[in-house]
């Protein structure tokens, strides 16, 4: 197969057996604390009362990191904001060399161009892909290298602004409806590899061939898509191709595929695969392992949803509903350089007083047998690490990425964010919750990105070649 055997299946190295299952190689994971507390960007600061929140992350030269991230408020449920990136030295946690703006958030988006009324401009969901700068492809430069996409999800939010709240009624349901959608910008490393060069300005992602209209893609009665938590992965040995999976309305979750096209010297958004599961589903995840593709929903009934095929855009496969993980917080799956299928997510069985997103653990499932749980560990457990954060508060740690490895270390990122707002917590009955305070500095000075450092017992090849020297 070769190209370092297919990016190494995706990530995913020789496995080590046992009852046909691969082992965990991890030796330990060491939870660092916080990446990231402060965005430095004007409107994005403490100051600001915003705070960084769900993060990600790839590899964009032999020894550069563009991490993107979405900032947050306290206004309200979902109180997403702008998406920001950061270009880092050596890796993940290495020095900062530049943090900038890639789509802010606006507190008076004229969203449906009538002048009547005006939004907030919600951004969230941040996720990066790409060939890295000077990579090879079977040993000869990578004709789509230093070409990356960056995608978020973009809605318009009503705000109450003699409160400065959120606003939860069918009026603000409605404007959403109208709103939802997914957005992409195209950019490479410049040549002092010091910032980011636009190749592509900020765009609604809509498939080749449908390009305006309301119809934005092939799949039927697709209605408003939303977008993914986790990277696209290669859907081909020579990196040409890319995919990952949305979600779009009533609950139908499809693969998209994305094609470099060197003419114009970026990618377009060419397929969209079938809709893949028997129920809904939302935030789905696609994980490349062997010959076969997983794809994995966040569903309401406490389980996660799961679909094995050998094509994501010619078969559905076959909907499995495994009886654990229970979840039903935001999850993200990946292959690990051991080969081994990690979800990370929540457990909806756990103490009243955790939630079921905290703590955040960390699931190796064996894919042949069901997905059969085979191990749990905790990333992050705010009580345990002693946060100021009161249960009425909720502490949430959620949004959990795994990077790209490189040798025998890997970063876990994910955030820490609260359910309690700048002022009483409304339900979606308009009715207030007094189980949930309103939230103090405290509170809000222990949101923030945090991350871990997985060991692996040996190194693995990264699934990037260079040229030496």
């Amino acid at each position: 197969m070769t190209r370092r055997e297919w990016l190494a299946g995706a990530a995913g190295g020789p496995a080590i057996l046992r009852g046909g299952a691969p082992v965990s190689r991890i030796a330990g994971i060491e939870h660092k604390g916080v990446l990231i507390r402060d965005c430095p960007l004007p409107g994005e600061t403490r100051r600001d009362d915003c705070v960084p929140a769900h993060p990600n992350g790839i590899p964009v030269s032999r020894d550069k990191w563009l991490i993107v991230y979405a900032t947050r408020k306290f206004r309200g449920v979902d109180d997403d904001a702008s998406i920001v990136y950061q270009l880092r030295a050596g890796a993940p946690d290495g020095k900062l060399i530049r943090e900038g703006m890639i789509s802010q958030s606006i507190d008076n988006w004229d969203a449906f161009g009538d002048g009547k009324e005006t939004f907030i401009r919600q951004h969230g969901h941040p996720v990066a892909f790409g060939v890295p700068k000077g990579a090879l492809i079977q040993g000869k430069p990578a004709p789509n290298a230093n070409a990356f996409v960056v995608k978020w999800r973009v809605v318009a939010k009503v705000l109450d602004r003699k409160n400065n709240a959120l606003v939860r009624n069918p009026h603000d349901r409605e404007v959403g409806e109208r709103t939802q959608a997914v957005e992409w910008m195209q950019c490479r490393l410049n040549r002092a590899e010091d910032d980011i060069e636009i190749l592509q300005p900020r765009a609604v992602l809509r498939q080749k061939g449908y390009e305006s209209g309301k119809i934005f893609c092939s799949l039927p009665d697709s209605g408003k898509m939303n977008q993914t938590f986790v990277q696209a992965v290669p859907f081909g040995k020579d990196c040409a191709e890319w995919a990952d999976s949305c979600h779009f309305e009533g609950g139908k979750i499809a693969v998209l595929k994305y094609r470099f096209n060197a003419k114009l010297g970026r990618y377009e958004w060419v397929e969209t695969g079938p809709s893949l599961f028997s129920i809904p589903a939302s935030e789905a995840s696609l994980v490349r392992y062997d010959d076969r593709w997983l794809i994995a929903g966040r569903t309401n009934i406490k389980a996660i949803a799961w679909v094995v095929t050998e094509d994501p855009f010619r078969n559905t496969g076959k909907t499995i509903l495994p009886p654990s993980p229970a979840a039903s917080s935001p999850l993200c799956a990946y292959r690990g350089p051991d080969s081994v299928l990690r979800v990370f997510t929540g457990d909806a069985t756990v103490s009243p007083h955790h939630k079921d997103r905290n703590p955040m653990y960390c699931w190796e499932l064996d894919p042949a047998d069901n997905f059969k749980v085979l191990d749990r560990r905790v990333i992050y457990d705010t009580v345990a690490a002693g946060l100021p954060i009161r249960p009425g508060a909720s502490p949430k740690v959620d949004m959990c990425k795994l990077l790209p490895h490189s040798g025998a270390t890997q970063y876990i990122v994910h955030r820490v964010s609260i359910r309690a707002f700048n002022h009483p917590y409304v339900g979606n009955d308009g009715a207030v919750l007094k189980d949930i305070p309103i939230a103090n500095q405290q509170e809000k000075d222990a949101c923030a990105i945090y991350y871990a450092k997985v060991t692996y017992k040996e190194p693995y090849p990264s699934p990037w070649e260079f040229a030496r020297g």
